[in-house]
């Protein structure tokens, strides 16, 4: 046979064995599926990868990156076969790959909290991240500061067509915090530093109205803002002299406190003393009011002859009571005419008869 008569024969076995052959590269390997799932804490948009340009999605709104939100908790990611180069028949490299035809981005909604100070073991940073401002009598300053936000389901959309799939976590420790220290900053310079220890709820007031409005409007919604720790000086002889003061103002106080408290010991001893001696005289008025009354009713009685009567009466009846029925054996008269005349028994000398 000609070569002529076999080349369509010999086309035929090589397409046959290329078919048929794994090895062959003209088999495209497997596309296995590919799933990936959405948390609760999370919010998903699938964003196209490919297609006309007028049909893709860009992030060039927030309601257009809304449009690509995904209601399912699992998305699958379909691919699409690239061919790289020509297609061996025998045993050659492959030549295509597959290719992402969308890609989901997740963006997480959890609360996120930061602590920023300028000591590396109390903030959340092993670094210097303390907001640092000036006072108005050029005092340099810092203290912590504790920040925390979330981004709610509704702004999620916002969120990322802002920040481009950033984390929160990041977005705070760059945009927002050098916001905080902005705001600090300015409102600092408004006060000298023996006033400025007295207006820290005025920082904090200030620095809410202008950070919360702020970034609600780019999607971070910010629930906590609070100032802890005390003021740290960029000099340390500013601390050592406040120190001072604090202490011989304490010294002062407490002091006062001693004597303000001897001074009420004092006027409760005397009000207790005073106490005292109008109970003593309430009781000897008393007593002075009952001798008196006792004499007045006495001599008033002595006047009286009825009253007179009576207490003769009562002595009578007490002899009766105690006599045993025996009149004296002797009558003994003193004196003569109304002296009284007295009876009684006189021992004798031979004893009980």
């Amino acid at each position: 046979m000609q070569w002529k008569q076999l080349r369509p024969i010999v086309g035929t076995i090589m397409i046959a064995v290329a078919i048929f052959t794994p090895g062959c590269t003209c088999i495209r390997p497997y596309d296995t599926p590919e799933f990936v799932e959405i948390a609760p804490n999370e919010t998903g948009f699938l964003v196209p990868m490919e297609g006309d340009t007028t049909k893709q999605a860009m992030f060039d709104s927030a309601e257009k990156v809304a449009n690509m939100k995904v209601a399912t908790k699992r998305v699958q990611i379909l691919h699409r076969w690239i061919q790289d180069g020509r297609i061996v028949l025998f045993f050659g490299k492959d030549s295509g790959h597959y290719a992402d035809v969308a890609k989901l981005i997740k963006v997480n909604r959890s609360p996120v909290t930061r602590q920023w100070t300028a000591e590396e073991k109390t903030g959340t940073a092993k670094t210097d991240q303390g907001i640092w401002a000036e006072s108005k009598d050029s005092v340099g300053f810092s203290t912590g500061f504790s920040v925390t936000a979330m981004i709610e389901e509704k702004d999620a959309a916002l969120f990322l067509y802002r920040y481009q799939n950033q984390s929160l976590a990041k977005v705070m420790d760059t945009e927002i915090r050098a916001r905080v220290q902005s705001v600090v900053a300015e409102k600092a310079a408004e006060y000298n530093m023996s006033d400025l220890r007295e207006k820290k709820n005025d920082i904090i007031k200030s620095l809410r109205a202008d950070i919360i409005p702020f970034f609600q409007e780019r999607g971070i919604k910010i629930t906590t803002v609070g100032m802890f720790g005390g003021f740290a000086y960029e000099n340390p002889k500013v601390q050592g002299s406040i120190d001072a003061v604090f202490i011989a103002q304490r010294e002062k106080e407490v002091a006062k406190a001693l004597m303000d408290a001897q001074a009420d010991k004092n006027r409760r001893i005397e009000k207790e003393a005073e106490a005292i001696a109008n109970k003593e005289r309430e009781v000897a008025k008393g007593i002075a009011d009952g001798k008196r009354a006792v004499l007045a009713v006495a001599k008033e009685a002595a006047e009286d002859p009825v009253f007179l009567e009576l207490r003769k009466l009562e002595v009578e009846e007490a002899r009766i009571q105690k006599w045993d029925g025996r009149y004296p054996t002797y009558l003994l008269q003193t004196g003569g005419g109304q002296s009284p005349m007295l009876m009684m028994n006189l021992p004798t000398s031979g004893g009980k008869k």
